[in-house]
């Protein structure tokens, strides 16, 4: 198997250059061939490529869904916060979620996931790809992870979650694992890391009201972090998830559209106590 064809099972493409809302001093991150900070016009391209149709606000196999957001019923805060899709073949089963920045900011992916699985502990199907060619890829992609987990040899036989990480300084220094970093970069990432597929968590973006990824991942001088999780039995891989965040962007979107907010909340508060007088 060629390496592309190997790049294309494993859900991966060649990581493009980082675009403007990445740091460019960070990694270059991508899922499914799409980079942090790309557009809904890159998840088109990428679904149709992959074999899904087009857009739909209900949510539907094979699909490009979207969740369609108002921040609190105010005017100029409406956007499409994630945009998700997944399909059952055959062979395998996959499922991506990408999470946008929201207004004033470009509507710009800062947060994004693949899943895929291929059969079960039990029955791996023919597709699954072998593990030792998954780490090859996830080092040539994201470099030496920071933390492995259950990927010890004496595993390599029974059916195993392994897990990998990846987490860089805003200089794109790679950081080191410590007691710190699994209370900050551990944590902010299981807040700001999207779900794919139809779970219950699958619409939840934190880009647009929630602080506390950011406030975990600025602690623990986390601004990008990749997770990588691995179902192996017998040396193949069963299911394959990654998950890609660039925290920095999230942050500085969060910072501009509470700002929005702020002017938003003003107008309406002025505009209620103009109509709305108390009458007791």
């Amino acid at each position: 198997m060629s390496h592309a064809a190997r790049g294309a099972l494993l859900g991966f493409a060649a990581l493009a250059l980082p675009v403007s809302a990445q740091n460019s001093a960070g990694p270059s991150l991508s899922v499914f061939g799409i980079p942090l900070g790309g557009t809904a016009a890159d998840i088109e391209r990428m679904a149709v490529q992959r074999g899904f149709g087009g857009f739909t606000d209900h949510c539907q196999a094979a699909r490009i869904c979207r969740y369609r957001v108002n921040i609190e019923n105010l005017p100029g805060t409406e956007f499409f916060s994630t945009n998700w899709g997944f399909r059952r073949l055959a062979d395998r089963t996959e499922a991506f979620s990408f999470a946008f920045t929201a207004p004033p900011n470009e509507h710009r992916i800062w947060s994004a996931g693949s899943d895929q699985s291929f059969g079960d502990w039990f029955n791996v199907s023919a597709s699954a790809p072998i593990l030792p060619d998954v780490l090859v890829e996830l080092r040539k992609r994201f470099g030496e992870p920071v933390r492995t987990q259950g990927l010890e040899a004496r595993r390599a036989n029974a059916g195993n979650h392994g897990q990998l990480w990846w987490a860089w300084d805003a200089e794109g220094r790679s950081l080191r694992w410590t007691r710190e970093t699994h209370q900050t970069c551990y944590l902010a990432m299981g807040r700001a890391s999207v779900e794919t597929g139809l779970t219950l968590h699958v619409n939840s973006n934190a880009a647009p009201v929630d602080p506390q990824p950011f406030l975990r991942a600025r602690q623990g001088n986390c601004a990008y972090a990749v997770r990588a999780d691995i179902g192996h039995t017998r040396g193949m891989v069963y299911s394959l998830s990654v998950r890609a965040v660039d925290f920095k962007a999230g942050h500085d979107a969060q910072y501009r559209t509470n700002q929005l907010l702020r002017e938003k909340r003003g107008e309406a508060d002025s505009a209620r106590s103009s109509h709305n007088r108390p009458d007791f």
